[in-house]
Parts: structure tokens; sequence; C-alpha cells
């Protein structure tokens, strides 16, 4: 079965490498779902083949099965561009002979003044959107270095009187001892793939005259158009050379351009780790009217963060996460997290 998995995995890759060629730039929904919630990964080279317990419900399902706790618990906080606050919350348990999490992120956007064509300088009124993600993973180990999983998440957008869901999900696996290479582990990712997204509700309402009949003004309802889920596929390396743990992750991107991600980091025996990662992306698809490069992705640069293990200070397995992550004009973006297991 594993033979299969892999041979599937791989296949899938080649394809991927072959249509992820950003000809579809900017034309994607429900971004949110790109954003890194926690921080031990930084901006994740290497993330899908070592991540682990509720870390791995983002970066790869297959690693929540590689957890040798009974009880996984994530809370983070990501203070994102604009005044974005950006919570994550998850738990996961031994079900069986599987691994089961569930994951709550939200985007908390504040007020905004309500405008219209009528007036454009505000009605009076405001709205707070609403963006979440409610997500449920089941992973399993096949064997002592085998593992896949799959993510089942609910997207929710609102603002206004207009709103939007879909599920996306994600498939994965990581191997361990590639090659019989211990601590050569890679990992595979399938991400954000399902039925495209589409707005409704009465906001989408507007009154008009029509142009081809002898009517009276009245209500009709736009037809939003509907956007595809943006998919990415994940293929990460790990590697700990002289003690240090270096990984690299290429990310396939159809709706954007593709990235590679490159991490180092370094583990102090009962304190914790310190890391540095570097993101860069490719050149975005050439515009006729566009003058040089038109897009730069504001995530692309160097990360740095710090683990500290507190299992020593409060007597249960405890750890505290750090990152200070790259956001292009928008400054650099500040991540917090606490990780709990039993």
């Amino acid at each position: 079965m594993k033979k299969y998995i892999i041979t599937s995995i791989i296949i899938i890759a080649i394809s991927s490498l072959g249509l992820g060629q950003n000809s579809r730039m900017g034309s994607a929904s429900s971004t949110q779902l790109l954003v890194v919630p926690s921080a031990k990964h930084l901006s994740g080279g290497g993330a899908a083949a070592t991540a682990t317990g509720m870390d791995a419900t983002f970066w790869n399902p297959a690693g929540l099965a590689m957890s040798e706790n009974s009880i996984d618990a994530i809370f983070s906080n990501r203070q994102y561009f604009a005044d974005i606050d950006n919570s994550f919350f998850g738990v996961a348990t031994d079900i069986g002979e599987y691994k089961m999490g569930v994951t709550v992120r939200s985007f908390n956007m504040g007020d905004i003044n309500e405008t219209t064509v009528y007036f454009p300088d505000g009605t009076g009124q405001v709205y707070t959107p609403n963006f979440s993600i409610l997500g449920g993973t089941i992973a399993k180990k096949l064997s002592d270095n085998t593992s896949v999983g799959m993510n089942v998440n609910y997207i929710r957008e609102g603002f206004g009187r207009v709103n939007a869901s879909g599920t996306a999900f994600d498939l994965g696996v990581q191997y361990k001892g590639l090659l019989g290479r211990e601590n050569l582990d890679v990992g595979f990712t399938l991400k954000n793939f399902g039925s495209p997204v589409k707005y409704d509700g009465p906001g989408l309402g507007v009154f008009a005259e029509p142009s081809d009949a002898d009517r009276p003004s009245e209500y009709y309802k736009l037809d939003a158009a509907a956007f595809d889920l943006p998919f990415t596929f994940d293929m990460a390396v790990s590697y700990k050379v002289a003690g240090a743990d270096v990984g690299a992750t290429y990310t396939s991107n159809y709706y954007s351009t593709d990235e590679l991600k490159l991490s180092v980091g370094y583990q102090i025996e009962g304190l914790g780790s310190v890391g540095v990662g570097l993101q860069s992306s490719g050149a975005a698809q050439k515009i006729d009217d566009a003058d040089g490069d038109w897009y730069t992705n504001p995530a692309d640069g160097v990360s740095f963060g710090a683990s500290v293990d507190m299992s020593r200070f409060v007597g249960m397995n405890m750890s505290v996460d750090y990152s200070m992550l790259p956001m292009g004009d928008f400054g650099t973006n500040s991540v917090l997290a606490l990780r709990v297991a039993f």
C-alpha cells in the first residue's frame, strides 16, 4: 500500500509542476487558507516533512500521526497586516488506530464603515467582516516511518449582507528515514482542493432601470462569479547536518508564483530551539502592458524564530513559540504560539 501511495504522490507532483505556471494569477478565492497560523516552522522550509502534532494540521496532516502524545493542543495569534488579527486553536487525540483533531482559525478585521454608490462618504452604518475556517484532521501511521493524513476545512466568509462558504481538502504523506538514511525525511502535501466558492445574499440586490424593456425601476440580483480555491502542492525534505536541522520546501502554486522555502534550525537541549528561514518566489507571468516585475510576493524574505521548552518550569509538556515573518511593504508579522501535550 505504501508503494501505491508514494507512486501516486510522485505522479501528482510531476503533474503539478507542469500545471503550476501561475497562469491564473490572482484569481483564487479564500486565500486566507494560505496564511501561516503557527510559529514553530517559520515560513515552512521542510515543514511538510518534519511537522508533527497540531502544527502539522497546517503543513501536512500526515504529521499529526507522528506525534507520540495522547493529546496535543495549540493556541496561536498572528498580528497580520492592516491590523488584522489571526487566531488559531486546535486539539487532537488518539481514537483507535487514528489521530483525529479539530482546528479553528479566525480573522478579526474590526468594523468597517459602509459606503455605497449613492453614499460614497458613508451611510452612517458599519459592518464587521467574518472570515473563519473550521477544520477536521484524520491521520494514521502505516508503519514506523510512514504516515498519511487528510484535512477537511469548512470556509465561511461574510461581510455586510453577502456571504460565501466552501469546503477545502488537504492530503499528505510523510516518510521518515528515506533510502535507509536516518534523519532524512520527506513529505508531500496537496492543499486546498475543492469546489469553487461563490458569494450570495441580499446584499447583491441593486435598484436599477432596465435598458431593454419598458418597465419601471426595480430590484435586481447580481450573479456573482465563482472562484477556485488556492490549490498548492508542497514537496519537502529535511536532514540533520552537524546537529542542525536543514529543510527545504518547493511549493507549486497554480494561482500565484511558485515558492522555494529554506530553513535551518538548532536544538538547544532542555531549553528549546532557534531557527532562521528564507522564502523566495519565482517571477510572475509577464503582462504586455506592465514594465518589469509587476508582482512581488510580500512573504518573500528572511524569517526568524525560537521555541522555549517550558516543561522544567511548569512540570508538564509545554512550549512557547515565537516567529517574525516578512510581509513586504507591510513590515513584519509576529506570531506567538502556545503548545501543550499530554
